[in-house]
């Protein structure tokens, strides 16, 4: 019978620092008027289907 060969189960733990958001920036919270018919229509496909990247 062959011996199995096994790799031994190992873990590396590191410790990094947080990532941090630019004070300059900040993230804008979607309008009302953003969602209205108009630019949502922008969206769609020709049969109706909302799409995205």
């Amino acid at each position: 019978m062959k011996k199995k060969e096994y790799i031994k189960p190992e873990l590396n733990v590191f410790r990094m620092e947080t990532q941090t958001i630019l004070a300059g920036s900040y993230i804008e919270k979607a309008k009302e008027e953003d969602y209205n018919e108009g630019s949502v229509n922008d969206y769609r496909d020709p049969s109706g289907n909302i799409w995205a990247d």
